[in-house]
């Protein structure tokens, strides 16, 4: 569920938009952009994605919520280092980067509250940013000139950030936007997609 929700329907929804950004983008002159939204927690996840993805999707057992969670974030990140290598391929006036927008007290907690949570936050208060601290990475990133056809990247407080050796991995990203594809198959076979002819990789 972590991982579908936080990547897979981004995926699926980008897939669904791209090609009208694109044309609206084609006949306007103003660039399209997206904007993931993936967090540096990204970094905590090691080990082979397309296995764990299988092993939660038949046991329960196997599922851990921070696990899955850094996952879904990574996955963020590789399909946006991938979507940009796809959309440059085919001369789109799209770009795609991703953020981190920093540590903020949402209700994601909430199945978590309690003492120690309630204490880890006050610990940990003076890094939280408050709800526009945390958007202003995002406004940048979707608005500011400077970024004008700059695609690909990764960006914490404003600026271009690391990611982590598995987010820049473009083996990782290319096998998992092959598994995304086989994963939304069923949902968007109706909708024309620019890129779905074209495998960079294999030119």
């Amino acid at each position: 569920m972590t991982f579908a929700t936080n990547y897979l329907g981004h995926f699926l929804l980008t897939k669904l938009l791209l090609n009208t950004m694109m044309k609206t983008a084609k006949q306007t002159g103003v660039p399209g952009r997206i904007v993931n939204v993936s967090s540096s927690i990204h970094g905590w996840f090691s080990g082979d994605m397309i296995r764990y993805i299988g092993q939660i999707s038949r046991s329960k057992s196997q599922y851990d919520a921070t696990r899955a969670y850094a996952l879904s974030k990574l996955a963020n990140v590789l399909h946006t280092k991938e979507l940009a290598q796809r959309l440059k391929q085919v001369d789109a006036n799209v770009t795609v980067n991703c953020v981190h927008p920093g540590i903020v007290r949402t209700r994601l907690t909430r199945e978590r509250e309690g003492l120690i949570t309630d204490l880890v936050f006050f610990l940990a208060s003076k890094l939280l940013k408050t709800i526009p601290q945390a958007a202003a990475t995002t406004c940048y990133v979707a608005t500011h000139p400077r970024l004008l056809n700059i695609s690909g990247k990764y960006f914490a407080d404003c600026n271009e950030a690391w990611t982590s050796k598995l987010g820049s991995n473009s083996n990782e990203a290319a096998k998992l936007w092959a598994a995304s594809e086989i994963m939304v198959s069923k949902h968007a076979k109706a909708v024309f997609d620019p890129l779905s002819a074209f495998d960079y990789h294999h030119m």
